[in-house]
């Protein structure tokens, strides 16, 4: 009698039949979970950009709105985070021109309550469309095409000085109050 070394074909084909409904199942589920907290960590990074600017505007690097229908404008491109930020969790570039802080001054002239947004979009056309702070979460981020998502303006641009402008209309902020148009100053290193 020989002693039996080795699989029959029967055994090889299960293990690999097993093996293909265990990949079947835990692939997605880990690409989901990765997924989700790429979400999760772009939420953060966007409340890091936010926070930045708030500490920025408190040390005046940049002029607060002071009407009700100033609004004060601050692309990603100028904002330094202490930790990250130059790329998105999901490994592309911010696009600049649709990537920014948005301050409102949503009380009066003589008494001003600021309330700040933030919208990004990065190359792999992930967005969070013109969010007040508080509400940005896993849900606001949108993987849009290039006609959808877009960002409260069309095209942002100024300088690291600040440009002064009329905006029409920002998507985004006309829940706020309605579209009378806008006072911006406008600081970024994407040119007009």
């Amino acid at each position: 009698m020989k002693n039996k070394q080795g699989f029959t074909l029967i055994e090889l084909l299960a293990v690999i039949v097993i093996l293909a409904i265990l990949l079947a199942i835990a692939i997605p589920q880990v690409t989901q979970y990765i997924t989700k907290s790429r979400k999760d960590s772009l939420v953060a990074t966007a409340k890091d950009f936010v926070s930045a600017i708030r500490n920025d505007v408190h040390s005046e690097f940049y002029e607060l709105p002071v009407g009700t229908d100033d609004i004060t404008i601050i692309s990603l491109d100028l904002i330094k985070l202490e930790k990250g930020g130059l790329t998105s969790p999901f490994n592309a570039a911010w696009m600049p021109q649709y990537s920014y802080v948005a301050i409102v001054n949503t009380g009066t002239d003589e008494n001003p309550d600021y309330q700040y947004y933030i919208a990004v979009r990065d190359s792999k056309r992930y967005t969070i469309t013109l969010t007040e702070e508080d509400r940005v979460n896993r849900e606001s981020i949108v993987r849009s095409n290039n006609n959808e998502g877009e960002n409260g303006i069309t095209m942002m641009c100024g300088s690291e000085e600040g440009d002064y402008k009329f905006i029409n209309n920002i998507i985004g902020l006309e829940k706020y109050r309605p579209s009378n148009g806008w006072n911006a100053t406008v600081y970024s290193s994407v040119g007009c």
